[in-house]
């Protein structure tokens, strides 16, 4: 018993800690305004059987408040068998480049070192086929840069609001990452981003490992992010700014879901920097033992104290975070599932953990090992 009780309080003790931290960066990043700089951007897309995302993700990219002669739109072409070609010449962009991934190419690592080899941008914003922008989303991303020091820019992205409670539950726990994520940057800490909103310099991916020694079919985001914070340590920024939210689609079915996670989960074993190590261990093992109390419950009943007060407190640390990330992405409406997800949430870590060592997950019609 007393074993338990001080493994538990250990535990959650680090993680109240660690959230706290983060929810002390969220609140210190402030937003910032540099009207009047407009670099050259390149936006780079990778794109793979797209056919209903390519209309709205045009149309969207074409209503950029930016100087048309200081950017330029890169969809790099990864082996679709769809309509997709035929759409984009039917549809047309101005500044557009279209590239074809060559055979032996394929995935978004290598359509992004494929675009900024050809990129006349200084600039490079890196995005998905299934977003929608706001129509000062570049010009928002691209003032972080008017200081030289600045590097990397890390972007929010939300889901879509829809109404069922899956779909919900989805856009509850893709705001906590962002808002951790965005957390950790703003304690100059960063663990990781999102690929579908981000920027940073051409110079400096070339300058970086650019993914030439990451084997894992994901990371495209994480593992730059990495890199840039293991050359320049202080040159990572969140655009904390309503103007530069991405929205996306959230999974439409449970195997989606899973494939989707299990593919975000499959970056952590590449992982080498240690404050992203540790975030990772502290989050599933704080996981674990809320689970492990939960089921010491069916065998004595004497745990419930305990078992009330982890869920407790664990609330109210989480709630810490997740009020003003939600207040920012005006998802106030999730609120309400935050104690409930509690538990549930638990129970999903461990089933993703689990299901990660499968080494298998399929995404766009293709299969990709860990």
């Amino acid at each position: 018993m007393l074993f338990v009780v001080l493994t538990s309080s250990v535990i959650l003790l680090l993680y109240a800690l660690l959230i706290i931290s983060y929810t002390f960066g969220w609140n210190k990043i402030k937003k910032i305004s540099q009207e009047g700089f407009s670099p050259k951007v390149s936006i780079v897309i990778a794109i793979r059987n797209e056919e209903n995302q390519i209309a709205p993700l045009l149309k969207s990219l074409q209503s950029q408040i930016y100087p048309r002669d200081k950017l330029e739109f890169i969809l790099v072409n990864d082996h679709s068998t769809d309509n997709t070609l035929a759409l984009l010449e039917k549809l047309n962009l101005d500044n557009l480049q279209i590239l074809n991934m060559p055979e032996g190419k394929f995935g978004k690592k290598d359509a992004i070192r494929m675009a900024v080899s050809k990129a006349s941008g200084d600039l490079i914003l890196v995005s998905d086929a299934d977003c929608i922008f706001n129509p000062n989303w570049v010009q928002t991303m691209v003032s972080y840069f008017t200081n030289d020091g600045i590097k990397l820019v890390s972007g929010p992205v939300s889901f879509n609001k829809q109404q069922s409670l899956f779909q919900s539950l989805q856009a509850l726990e893709f705001a906590s990452l962002i808002g951790s994520g965005a957390g950790a940057i703003g304690i100059q800490n960063p663990i990781f981003c999102n690929g579908a909103n981000m920027a940073y310099r051409k110079e400096v991916f070339l300058a970086v490992n650019n993914f030439e020694k990451d084997s894992a079919a994901s990371g495209d985001d994480v593992f730059l992010l990495h890199s840039v914070k293991a050359k320049y340590p202080t040159s990572i920024v969140f655009a904390k700014d309503e103007n530069a939210i991405v929205t996306t689609a959230s999974a439409q079915t449970f195997s989606d879901f899973i494939n989707q996670r299990k593919r975000w989960a499959a970056k952590s074993s590449g992982y080498k920097d240690i404050s992203s190590i540790y975030a990772s261990y502290l989050v599933f093992f704080t996981n674990l033992s809320f689970i492990f109390l939960f089921v010491l419950l069916f065998f004595n009943s004497c745990f419930f104290p305990l078992f009330a007060g982890f869920y407790i407190i664990k609330f109210m640390v989480d709630s810490f975070l997740l009020l003003p990330v939600l207040k920012f992405f005006n998802r106030t409406d999730l609120i309400k599932w935050i104690f409930p997800f509690e538990l549930l949430y638990s129970f999903y870590i461990i089933l993703i953990v689990i299901l990660s060592f499968t080494k298998k997950f399929e995404w766009k019609g293709r299969m990709h090992k860990k």
